[in-house]
């Protein structure tokens, strides 16, 4: 049995965003591991571009 344990390449933890009365993203948690392949969807309005847009440091988070 290994013990090993995998760090994440990207992590997120309770990202919170609010666009006056309209929640876009409620403590949102994420996370990437080496080596893994992963989609982000949705239907629309769900918060998907918002998430990519905090992530990548172009919008700024209410909390997290």
């Amino acid at each position: 049995m290994s013990t090993t344990t995998t760090v994440p390449v990207l992590q997120a933890r309770g990202l919170s965003r609010q666009f006056g009365s309209v929640r876009a993203l409620n403590n949102v948690d994420f996370e990437v591991y080496p080596g893994e392949v992963t989609a982000l969807i949705g239907d629309n309005g769900a918060g998907k571009s918002t998430l990519v847009k905090a992530l990548s440091g172009n919008l700024a988070v209410d909390e997290g």
